[in-house]
Parts: C-alpha cells; sequence; structure tokens
C-alpha cells in the first residue's frame, strides 16, 4: 500500500469511530434523561433506597473488578452520581 493509500485508510477508520463515539453520546444522554425522569418521579424513600441499591451494586462490581474495569466503573459511577443528584434537586422543586 502506499503513503496515500494508508492515509485514506485511517481517515475512513477515524470516520467510522467518531460516528460511533456520536452514537454512544445520544445513547448515553437518552438513558441520563429517563433514568433523571424515572428517579425524579419517585418519591423521596423509594428514590434514596434505589439510590442506594445501585451504590452498593458499583461498590460490589468494583471490589470483583480488575484494573481496566475498575476505570470503567468510576467513569459509569461519576456519570450515575450525577444523574442521581439531578434527579433529588429536580424531585425536591417538584415537591415545593
Amino acid at each position: 500500500m502506499s503513503d496515500h493509500d494508508l492515509l485514506q485508510s485511517l481517515v475512513a477508520r477515524i470516520d467510522v469511530l467518531e460516528q460511533r463515539e456520536k452514537q454512544l453520546i445520544y445513547a448515553s444522554n437518552a438513558y441520563q434523561a429517563i433514568l433523571t425522569t424515572l428517579l425524579g418521579t419517585l418519591d423521596k424513600e423509594t428514590r434514596d433506597k434505589v439510590i442506594s441499591m445501585v451504590d452498593q451494586a458499583h461498590d460490589i462490581a468494583y471490589a470483583r473488578a480488575n484494573l481496566e474495569q475498575k476505570g470503567n466503573i468510576l467513569g459509569a459511577d461519576d456519570i450515575t452520581q450525577r444523574i442521581f443528584l439531578f434527579a433529588q434537586g429536580r424531585a425536591a422543586q417538584s415537591k415545593k
């Protein structure tokens, strides 16, 4: 393969990866909106119980994970905590 062919192949692969990244972002945003809405509609006791169960599941998964998986779990945990905080704030506002 010539340098030009290799460059074209690389550019094509980058385009595919960028499209996949966009799809993952869209899916992540959709799940965040769904979870936030669901949690925001629950009463405080039920919402707190669900949040506690998810936190426990994260702790168990982290304890059993290898190093690479631990990084993924920590990243997911950051997102989950933002969802919980938003849902708790949203629920508090809707109860006023």
